[in-house]
């Protein structure tokens, strides 16, 4: 039976209901061992072998396999590893057109230089890369104007990395240019650190940098443009037209850099 016991109680006969075992010996109460504790212990017959493992000696994906047996580990899930944070999430264009016509190899190779160059972006303004799935990059921040700057500055960087970029996929010559795309999201998230983060506005921030910005656009959810409420002086934001939130599924916006 999963208990949680509070440090620090000196209650015995509230312990003894809670699970423990008192006896009388003589004038003294005698209270068999039991570790007093603020985590949880699990099941001992649990499938994936967390017998009597506390919550708290556990990493984030045994946590979630023990979840499945044990609701109450999904509050320590949440406790450990909720922060509110904005999520940058950036692709890279033509990949696949890349990769049929060049091959792999010069693809990635393409998009690892395209990533060096972009990264100072994330960089400068307070982000941190936690994951790269492919060719798409996830960074977080704690607040969204930080996430923001490093979109517009890293559009900036890249113009620099593709002023003598003169090829062209379409005719087969390699050295075409390649422009960020990106999406931009808010809210409460389960940060893993330096490994992971996950969250719904995690999940739309990607399939804005992923499937729905074109070349150079910079996409941002409901709750992360709300997050930035009016945007500083030279940047401009815009409710994006009914026929791409329709294709989509969810509202979302569109920033743009009018910066000399």
């Amino acid at each position: 039976m999963n208990t949680a016991i509070q440090r620090g109680s000196t209650d015995l006969d509230c312990f003894a209901k809670s699970g423990g075992s008192v006896s009388q010996d003589g004038a003294r109460k005698v209270v068999e061992p039991r570790v007093y504790a603020t985590f949880h212990t699990l099941r001992p017959s649990n499938d994936f072998g967390y017998s009597m493992k506390s919550t708290a000696d556990m990493s984030f994906d045994e946590l979630v396999d023990a979840a499945i047996d044990d609701v109450d580990v999904h509050d320590d899930i949440v406790r450990r590893f909720r922060q509110e944070v904005a999520v940058l999430v950036v692709d890279f264009s033509s990949m696949r057109k890349r990769t049929d016509a060049f091959g792999i190899v010069h693809a990635l190779t393409v998009q690892r230089a395209a990533m060096k160059a972009y990264l100072p972006a994330i960089l400068a303004n307070r982000g941190k890369v936690y994951k790269t799935v492919a060719d798409t990059c996830f960074a977080v921040f704690e607040e969204p104007l930080s996430a923001l700057l490093a979109a517009m500055d890293g559009n900036r960087l890249m113009v620099d990395f593709n002023a003598e970029r003169v090829g062209d996929i379409e005719e087969g010559i390699p050295g075409a240019p390649i422009h960020p795309q990106v999406g931009l999201g808010w809210g409460e998230s389960l940060v893993v650190p330096d490994e992971n983060v996950y969250g719904s506005d995690v999940n739309r921030a990607f399939i804005l940098g992923e499937d729905v910005a074109g070349s150079k656009e910079i996409l941002a959810s409901d709750d992360f443009t709300a997050a930035i409420g009016v945007p500083p002086p030279g940047l401009g934001v815009f409710t994006a037209p009914h026929d791409r939130v329709q294709a989509l599924g969810f509202s979302f916006h569109i920033f743009r850099d009018y910066r000399e």
